[in-house]
């Protein structure tokens, strides 16, 4: 009989990216649900809104979650409608993803 092989799990080595105007999508939805939360002042790392922020600073540079909450929250009560707060939220994010600024250093 043939010895039977023991079979050694190997991680894939795909990277899983979230798009930028997906998590921003759902940063709209959840600033809909914890508005509230918001508004009285409770920490954002206690609500739905904290992930979405450390993705968001995880494709951008010299900016922290915290950072990006202020800007955005601000935004979003300006724009709530999502067309308006997508719009304006891209055009102040872009200058610090890490991406455009790789993009703009090789081209």
């Amino acid at each position: 009989m043939e010895a039977l092989q023991k079979m050694r799990y190997v991680k894939p080595a795909m990277k899983f990216v979230t798009d930028v105007d997906i998590i921003l999508e759902c940063v709209h939805e959840v600033y809909g649900m914890e508005g509230v939360q918001v508004l009285s002042g409770k920490n954002i790392h206690n609500t739905m809104i904290y992930p979405f922020m450390k993705m968001l600073e995880n494709h951008c540079s010299n900016v922290s979650a915290e950072g990006l909450h202020k800007v955005l929250w601000e935004i979003y009560e300006d724009h709530l409608e999502k067309a308006d707060f997508l719009e304006k939220a891209e055009t102040i994010i872009k200058p610090y993803l890490k991406n455009e600024k790789e993009d703009k250093q090789d081209g």
